[in-house]
C-alpha cells in the first residue's frame, strides 16, 4: 500500500502491470505513456510555456516503487515455475524406469515364445518332408504306371489311346503331358531295346512316328498362331516343344516363317549404286568430296532395324528365353538380307579402281556398323542381352560380313595402292616437266658436299642428314616401286600426249610446286587415316606408319624435295648466267615458290602431328618412329632451303662486286662536285633495292631477316674493302661521303636497326678523307673507328692524296 500524497491514478496503475512488459511494451513507449498528461498544452507564464516539475518527479517516484514490486512478483513466479519443472522431471524419470522394466519383461516373454515356435517348426519340418516324398512318390508312380502302359500299348497294339487322347486334346496341360510322356517313352524304349527281341526296334520306330506326328501338329498350330498373331498360343506351344527337345524346330519355324524374309518384302527399297552409273566417276575421283551412299542398303538397314526390334518384343512374349531365337534371327538377317547386297556392291566396285572400292567399303562399313551398334544398345537397354551373348553374335555377324574384303590385308593393300597411284600420277607429270633439273640432282650433291661449319652441324649430324634422315633403304625401295609404276604408264602417256598437243594448263600446274596438288594428297591421306581408324582400328598404328612413309618418301621426297631441286637448279642457272653475262640483271623469280613452300611444309607437318601421330598414341615404338621420320624429313627440307638461300646470298654478293667494279679510279679525286652519284653507287643502290624488293616478296619472318642480315654484312664488308682501293682528295671525300649516305639510305629502308648501326662506320671512314690531317688522331679514337686495327685505318688514310708517311707516323703513331 502506498502512502504518497501523489498517488498513481488508475490509468497509470493499469499501465504498471507485469503482463504489459511480458507482452512487449518497450521502455520508450512506457515513459511516453507515463508522462503524456503532465504538462499544460498551450499555457504560458510570463510569456513562457508553463512547466511544473513536481508531477513529473512524484509520478516517476511512484512508478519506481511499483516497478520494484513488479520485479519482486516476477522473481517469486520464476522460483515457483522452477519448482514445478523439477517436479515434472522427477515424474518423467519414474515413468521411463517403469516402461523400461515392462519392455524387458516383454522381451523375455518373446524370447521364450520364439524358442517354443522353433521347437514346433523342427518337429513339423520332418513331417512336411515325409509328406512331400510321399506325394512325389505317388506322382512318380502314377507317371511310371502310365509310361509302362503306354509302352505296352505301342509294343502290342502300335498305339495307346490315352496318349492319343492327350495329343489331340485342346488343353495345354494335356499336350504338355503328352510331350513329356513321349520324351520319356523314347528314352525307355531305347534303353530296353534288345537285338534278341526284334519287336523292340519296331516299337521304337512306332513311337518315333508318333513323336514326329505330335511335333508336326504342334508346329502347324504354332505356324497358324504366328500368322494370326496369337501370342499366348505360340507361347504355350513353344514351352511344350522346348521342354520336349530343346525347341530347335519351333525356333526355326518362327524365324523362317517370318513374313519379312519373303522376297517381295525387300523390293522398292531405293536406288542402288549397282544401277547408278553417274555415281562411280565421283567415287573414283580423288578430288571429289561428295558423300554418296547406297539408298537401297540404307533403307534396308532402317527397315531391318525396326523389324528386329519389333520381333524382339514378340520373341520375349512367345519364348521364355528369347536369346537363342534372337541369335538365329540376327544371323539369318545378316546372312540372307545384308551379305549378298554388300558383297555384290563391293565386288562391283573393284572394277572402278582402288579408290572407289575403299570408299564404298568405308560407306558400307559405317552404315552396317551404325546399324549393329543401334541393335546392341537396344538389346542391352531393354534387357534382352543381360549376358552380352547377343552383342557377341552381332559383332561376329558384322565381322563376317566384311571378312572377304578385309582379311589378309586385302583392304589396306588397296588403300595403299590408291594413295600411291594418286601420288605417282602427280609425281610422274612433275618429273616429266622438270626432268632436266631432277636429273642434275644439284641440291643432293650440295647436301653431300656441304661445309659443316657453314650450317653449325657436326660430321656425325651431317651423316645423319645424308644417310639416316635420307632413309636410304626405304627411299630405294619406294623409288624402285615408282619406276615400276612409270614403266607401266610410260607407253600410255607417250601414245596419248605429244609435244605439239601438250596441255598448257597442265604444264603450268606441274612445272613447279602447286598447293592444290598438295591439298589433294593431304586430303587423300586424311581420308585414308579415317578409313583405317574405322575399318582396322586394332592395326591403325602400323598402318598409319606405312601411310606416313608413303607421304614422306613418295610425295615428300619425289615431289616436295623435287621442287626444291628445281628451285636450286634455277638458282644455279641464274648464278652461272650472271657470271657469263654480267650486264644481265639478276632474276630472283626462282624464289617465288618460297611462300608456297612454307605453306606446304606447314600443312604436311600439321597433318602428321594432329592426325597421323595420334594414331600411335598407345604404341610408343611406332610413335617414336613416326616422330623420327618426320623430324628427319623436316630437317632435310630446312637444310635444302638454307642451301638455296646461301646460293641466293652468293649470287647477290657476286653481282654486287661486279657493280662495285664499275667504280672509276678518279671518281674520288675530281675538282668539281657534281649533283649525281657515281655510276657504281647508282648501280649498286638500284641493285640492292631490287634485291630487297625480291626477297621481301618471296621470304618472310626469320628467313627474310637472316638473309637480309647476311647480304647486308657482305655488302658492308665489300664496301669496306672497296674504299681501300681508290685515291681520295678533299673534293672526292665529299663525293665518297655522298655515296656512303646513299648506301646507308638503302640499308635504312630494310628497317633492321642493327644493320643500320653497323653501316654508320662508313660515314666515319668517309670523314677520314675530309677532315684536316691534324684531326685524324682524335677521329680514330672515337666511335666505331676505335674498334678498327691501326693497320686498317692506315690503309684508308694512305689513300688520301695528301698522305705523307713520315708526317703521319710522327704525329699519329700509326704502324
Amino acid at each position: 500500500m502506498s502512502f504518497s500524497i501523489y498517488d498513481l491514478d488508475e490509468e497509470i496503475r493499469d499501465l504498471l502491470q507485469l503482463d504489459n512488459f511480458l507482452g512487449g511494451l518497450t521502455v520508450n513507449e512506457f515513459v511516453e505513456e507515463l508522462s503524456k498528461d503532465h504538462f499544460l498544452k498551450g499555457a504560458e507564464v510570463n510569456k513562457l510555456e508553463y512547466l511544473d516539475p513536481k508531477p513529473y518527479i512524484r509520478t516517476f517516484e511512484s512508478a519506481l516503487r511499483e516497478l520494484k514490486q513488479l520485479s519482486n512478483e516476477a522473481q517469486n513466479q520464476k522460483a515457483h515455475m522452477e519448482r514445478q519443472v523439477e517436479d515434472y522431471e522427477i515424474r518423467h524419470s519414474r515413468n521411463v524406469l517403469e516402461l523400461s522394466d515392462q519392455i524387458e519383461t516383454i522381451t523375455q516373454q518373446f524370447s521364450k515364445l520364439d524358442v517354443r515356435i522353433s521347437d514346433v517348426t523342427n518337429q513339423i519340418d520332418p513331417l512336411n518332408t515325409a509328406l512331400n516324398k510321399i506325394s512325389n512318390s505317388r506322382d512318380v508312380s502314377i507317371e511310371t504306371i502310365f509310361l509302362i502302359r503306354a509302352y505296352h500299348g505301342f509294343f502290342t497294339k502300335e498305339k495307346y489311346e490315352p496318349l492319343e487322347t492327350l495329343r489331340t486334346s485342346k488343353r495345354y496341360e494335356d499336350k504338355s503331358k503328352c510331350a513329356k510322356t513321349v520324351n520319356n517313352l523314347l528314352t525307355l524304349a531305347r534303353k530296353i531295346e534288345s537285338p534278341d527281341i526284334a519287336k523292340t526296334a519296331h516299337c521304337i520306330k512306332i513311337i518315333e512316328q508318333f513323336s514326329g506326328l505330335m511335333e508336326t501338329e504342334l508346329l502347324n498350330e504354332f505356324e497358324i498362331a504366328l500368322e494370326n498373331d496369337e501370342f499366348e498360343t505360340m507361347k504355350e506351344i513353344s514351352n511344350i516343344l522346348i521342354d520336349y527337345n530343346g525347341g530347335e524346330n519351333v525356333i526355326q519355324t518362327f524365324v523362317s516363317k517370318n513374313e519379312f524374309f519373303e522376297e517381295e518384302e525387300l523390293q522398292d527399297l531405293g536406288k542402288s549404286l549397282l544401277d547408278d552409273e553417274s555415281a562411280w566417276p565421283v567415287l573414283s575421283d580423288v578430288n571429289s568430296s561428295e558423300h554418296i551412299k547406297d539408298e537401297e542398303i540404307y533403307n534396308l538397314l532402317n527397315q531391318l532395324k525396326v523389324t528386329i526390334k519389333g520381333q524382339a518384343r514378340i520373341v520375349s512374349q512367345v519364348f521364355q528365353n528369347p536369346t537363342p531365337v534372337l541369335r538365329i534371327f540376327i544371323q539369318r538377317v545378316y546372312a540372307q538380307l545384308i551379305q549378298n547386297k554388300v558383297s555384290n556392291l563391293l565386288t562391283y566396285s573393284l572394277s572402278f579402281g582402288a579408290l572407289a572400292h575403299v570408299r564404298v567399303l568405308h560407306m558400307l562399313f559405317q552404315m552396317v556398323n551404325e546399324f549393329t551398334k543401334d541393335l546392341k544398345d537396344f538389346f542391352i537397354t531393354n534387357e534382352f542381352d543381360n549376358d552380352n551373348e547377343l552383342s557377341g553374335i552381332l559383332d561376329q555377324c558384322f565381322y563376317d560380313l566384311f571378312i572377304e574384303f578385309t582379311s589378309e590385308n586385302y583392304y589396306f593393300i588397296r588403300e595403299k595402292k590408291n594413295l600411291e597411284e594418286t601420288i605417282y600420277n602427280i609425281v610422274s607429270k612433275f618429273n616429266s616437266y622438270n626432268e632436266k633439273s631432277l636429273t642434275n640432282k644439284s641440291l643432293s650433291e650440295a647436301i653431300s658436299n656441304l661445309n659443316n661449319m657453314d650450317y653449325n652441324i657436326t660430321p656425325t649430324e651431317k651423316d645423319s642428314f645424308v644417310d639416316k634422315f635420307g632413309f636410304k633403304f626405304i627411299e630405294k625401295k619406294r623409288y624402285d616401286q615408282f619406276k615400276e609404276f612409270m614403266k607401266t604408264r610410260l607407253d600410255v602417256r607417250r601414245s596419248s600426249t605429244s609435244l605439239d598437243g601438250e596441255d598448257l594448263k597442265e604444264r603450268q600446274e606441274y612445272t613447279g610446286l602447286n598447293l592444290r596438288l598438295v591439298e589433294t594428297i593431304i586430303k587423300t591421306v586424311v581420308e585414308s587415316i579415317a578409313r583405317v581408324l574405322e575399318i582396322e582400328p586394332n592395326r591403325s598404328p602400323e598402318y598409319a606408319l606405312e601411310i606416313l612413309e608413303i607421304l614422306l618418301f613418295d610425295f615428300g621426297k619425289m615431289y616436295i624435295e623435287g621442287g626444291l631441286e628445281v628451285i636450286y637448279d634455277n638458282a644455279k642457272l641464274e648464278s652461272n648466267y650472271s657470271k657469263i653475262n654480267s650486264v644481265q640483271e639478276v632474276n630472283f623469280n626462282y624464289l617465288n615458290s618460297f611462300h608456297l613452300l612454307g605453306q606446304i611444309l606447314f600443312i604436311i607437318s600439321s597433318c602428321i602431328k594432329k592426325i597421323i601421330i595420334p594414331c600411335a598414341v598407345n604404341n610408343p615404338t611406332i610413335r617414336n618412329r613416326m616422330i623420327n621420320l618426320t623430324n628427319g624429313y623436316i630437317k632435310r627440307c630446312e637444310l635444302s632451303i638454307n642451301i638455296i638461300l646461301s646460293e641466293t646470298i652468293d649470287l647477290s654478293y657476286n653481282k654486287l662486286n661486279y657493280y662495285l667494279s664499275k667504280q672509276k679510279k678518279k671518281d674520288f679525286v675530281g675538282d668539281n662536285i657534281t649533283e649525281d652519284d657515281t655510276e657504281a653507287c647508282e648501280l649498286v643502290s638500284e641493285f640492292m633495292y631490287d634485291v630487297f624488293e625480291s626477297l621481301s616478296r618471296n621470304l618472310d619472318n626469320d628467313n627474310l631477316l637472316n638473309v637480309l642480315n647476311k647480304i647486308g654484312d657482305k655488302f658492308l664488308n665489300a664496301l669496306l674493302e672497296h674504299f681501300k682501293k681508290f685515291p681520295v682528295n678533299s673534293t672526292g671525300g665529299i663525293i665518297l661521303t655522298r655515296d656512303v649516305i646513299r648506301y646507308q639510305s638503302v640499308i635504312d629502308k630494310w628497317e633492321i636497326p642493327e644493320l643500320s648501326e653497323n653501316f654508320q662506320i662508313l660515314k666515319e671512314i668517309g670523314n677520314l678523307f675530309t677532315v684536316h690531317p691534324n684531326l685524324i688522331n682524335s677521329l680514330v679514337t672515337e666511335g666505331q673507328l676505335a674498334t678498327l686495327k691501326p693497320l686498317t685505318i692506315r690503309q684508308y688514310i694512305s689513300k688520301r692524296t695528301d698522305f705523307n708517311p713520315s708526317y703521319i707516323e710522327r704525329f699519329f703513331s700509326f704502324k
